[in-house]
C-alpha cells in the first residue's frame, strides 16, 4: 500500500480534493507517423524542434519567488457532492493548500509541503500529522492512489517534468498543438500543448487501465496558470471543478520581448 499521512477518511477526502484542485508530461531526428489515440496522425518533432518546444516551456513556465492564488472546488467524489473555498500558496521550498468550509468559512483543513516534511492539520478536529517528505509519495483521488511527484507542479504552476523528459516523445498534432508523451513503469499521459501552454492532460494508470482527464481552461494574463480546471474519471461520474482568482506572482524574470 503507497505510504502517506494517515488520516481518518474524511481528512482524506479533503486532502484529496486539495491536492487536485491545483491541482489540478528521447527524441529522434526525421519525421514519422504515429498514431494517437483518436484514430488521427500525429507527426515527430525532429530533436531540433523538440529542444525549441522545451525552451520555449521553460521561458512560458518561469520560476518565481511566491505565488499565490484562490479558488472554489465543486465537483462529486463517491456519490458525494463536494464544495470547499480555498487558497494555495507557493514558494520555492514550501506549498501550502488550505481548504475552508464554502458556507461558515470556517477552516477545514492545511496541507504544507515542504523540502524535508509534510504535514496535514485537521481543524475540526484539531489534530496535525507530518511524515517525511520522501515518504509522501502518492495522493489519493476518486478513491485511488496516484503519484505526487507528476501532479505537484501542476500545484506550483508548471508542467509535469514529464513534458521534458529524456523519454517522452514529441508529436505535432493536426490539430496544431503540440503533445508529449510520457511512459513509465506506473502510468502514461498525453500532455497537449498550444502555444506551448499545456491545454490538456489523459492520464492513464497502467495498472488498472483508468484515465484521469484534465481541462485546462483561459490562462490568466500575468502567468501561464488556469483560470479553470475540470478534473474526469473516466469509469465513474466523478469530477472536480475548479475555478481560480487573484493570482498573485512576484520575482519572476522580465517578459521577453517580442
Amino acid at each position: 500500500m503507497p505510504q502517506g499521512l494517515k488520516t481518518n477518511r474524511w481528512a482524506a477526502k479533503l486532502a484529496a480534493g486539495a491536492l487536485a484542485c491545483v491541482l489540478l508530461l528521447a527524441c529522434g531526428s526525421g519525421t514519422t507517423a504515429v498514431k494517437t489515440g483518436t484514430g488521427t496522425t500525429a507527426d515527430s518533432l525532429s530533436a531540433k524542434e523538440a529542444e525549441a518546444f522545451r525552451r520555449e516551456l521553460a521561458q512560458n513556465y518561469p520560476t518565481y519567488k511566491s505565488l499565490k492564488v484562490s479558488f472554489t472546488l465543486k465537483g462529486k467524489v463517491d456519490n458525494q457532492e463536494l464544495y470547499y473555498e480555498g487558497e494555495m500558496s507557493a514558494t520555492p521550498t514550501m506549498l501550502t493548500i488550505r481548504l475552508t468550509d464554502a458556507v461558515f468559512l470556517s477552516p477545514l483543513l492545511t496541507l504544507e509541503i515542504g523540502d524535508n516534511t509534510v504535514s496535514m492539520k485537521d481543524h475540526a478536529r484539531n489534530k496535525k500529522e507530518s511524515i517525511a517528505r520522501k515518504d509522501y509519495q502518492w495522493v489519493e483521488l476518486f478513491g485511488r492512489s496516484f503519484p505526487v511527484s507528476f501532479f505537484e507542479p501542476l500545484m506550483r504552476g508548471f508542467v509535469p517534468a514529464d513534458a521534458t523528459a529524456a523519454q517522452s516523445t514529441y508529436l505535432s498534432t493536426p490539430g496544431g498543438d503540440t503533445q508529449v508523451r510520457s511512459l513509465n513503469d506506473s502510468y502514461e499521459a498525453a500532455l497537449y500543448f498550444n502555444d506551448n501552454r499545456l491545454r490538456k492532460i489523459f492520464y492513464r494508470d497502467k495498472l488498472r487501465g483508468e484515465i484521469l482527464i484534465f481541462q485546462l481552461g483561459t490562462l490568466f494574463k500575468a502567468r501561464a496558470y488556469p483560470q479553470s480546471m475540470r478534473i474526469e474519471h473516466s469509469r465513474t461520474n466523478d469530477y472536480l471543478t475548479l475555478n481560480f482568482k487573484n493570482l498573485r506572482v512576484t520575482g519572476e524574470p522580465p517578459a521577453k520581448k517580442k
